[in-house]
Parts: C-alpha cells; structure tokens; sequence
C-alpha cells in the first residue's frame, strides 16, 4: 500500500508543474509562429483549435494565431516609435542623414541605429 502511495505521489509532483504552467508569453519568442507553436503544445490540440479556429471546419486555428499575434506586435512597435522620444530621434536622424549624407553613412551603419543613438543621448540629458 504504501508503495502505491509513493507512487502517486511521484506521478503528482512530475504532472502537476505540467498542469500549472502558464501559457506562453508572445514577446518570449522571436515571432509569431514560433508563439503559436508553443502555444498549441501547452494548450492541446483540441483547445487550441477550439480558441483560435474561427472558421466553419476550425482548420485555421494556426494561421488565426500567427496573424493576430503579428499584428500585435506590429501595433504595439507602432507605439513605441510613436512616443515622444523616439519621434524627436527620428527627426534628428532624418535632419543628419539629409544635411550630409557621407558623414551620417560613416557615422551609422542603417537608420534604425542612428535613431537608437539619438534615444540613448536624450535620455542621459534627464
């Protein structure tokens, strides 16, 4: 009898971490598909479907989740780049790169890194 106890007790401690772990998080992955993946491996099959599938046989649960998932990413880096320090940035940057287009070549490698300079020297100013 006590064996049997033991036993379930190890079924319980390695099944339960399993049972309670949070879903996944989107920005832990590095895009849309590979949350979704994960997301459908924590859920199952059948729940994952059931959330995300919307149309009349359920088959595009998966396409549903990339899509939506992309899409909030891609609104909420719009957000970002919409506040106030990343819109001063970029129109600094846009200042140097027209007003010497050789020096701000050398200087930055892309405009996504000169931007990320520019925030970085506004935010020492606080």
């Amino acid at each position: 009898m006590s064996r049997v106890l033991v036993l379930c007790a190890v079924v319980a401690a390695i099944a339960a971490p399993a049972v309670l772990a949070a879903d996944p998080v989107p920005g832990d992955f590095k895009n849309a598909a590979g949350y979704c993946k994960a997301l459908r491996q924590a859920k199952g099959a059948e729940a994952f479907q059931k959330e995300w599938g919307k149309n009349r046989n359920a088959k595009n649960a998966f396409g549903k989740c990339v899509s939506q998932t992309a899409k909030a990413r891609a609104a909420k880096r719009g957000d970002e780049a919409r506040d106030g320090a990343g819109a001063a940035a970029t129109a600094e940057c846009k200042r140097q790169r027209t007003a010497d287009p050789a020096k701000f070549a050398k200087d930055y490698k892309n405009f996504g890194q000169c931007v990320k300079a520019a925030k970085g020297a506004e935010g020492d100013d606080d």
